[in-house]
């Protein structure tokens, strides 16, 4: 067999999946939590904080997530200690490269989620110094 008549049979096989499977799957989540688990997920077993305590960095990220032609965008603003706000910051990052794909963006979505993630980390790096400098002095 050929691969383009492999390549025909898959995309028969899924079609079904695609015109009947993704509506029903939509409807019954929701559109508006789709990837809403996920998300709350990358937040499970971090130490967040609902203002700045000592020795806290602070980063805002957003998030993005969807399906087809919806999609939404969350911007997170975190306070928690440099170790774990790189673990979570490293949490959304693959959130976005997974569940930010399946929106409208997902050609931009990518470059946004990196661009932001790398901005951060050094915005995290840069607090994470003048804490050091403060409790040094």
């Amino acid at each position: 067999m050929s691969i383009g008549k492999f390549l025909l049979v898959i995309v028969t096989m899924l079609s079904p999946f695609l015109l009947i499977g993704i509506p029903i799957w939509v409807l019954w989540v929701g559109i508006d939590n789709i990837g809403l688990g996920t998300l709350r997920k990358c937040f499970q077993g971090i130490d967040l904080h609902e203002s700045p305590q000592p020795g806290d960095v602070t980063f805002t990220y957003h998030t993005y997530r969807g399906i087809l032609v919806w999609s939404i965008q969350e911007e997170h603003t975190i306070w928690a200690e440099p170790v774990e706000a790189r673990k979570l910051l490293g949490r959304l990052l693959r959130f976005n490269l997974t569940m930010g794909m399946l929106g409208t963006g997902m050609v931009f979505i990518p470059l946004l989620a990196i661009g932001n993630y790398l901005a951060q980390r050094r915005s995290i790096a840069k607090q994470e110094r003048a804490l050091d400098r403060s409790e040094s002095s």
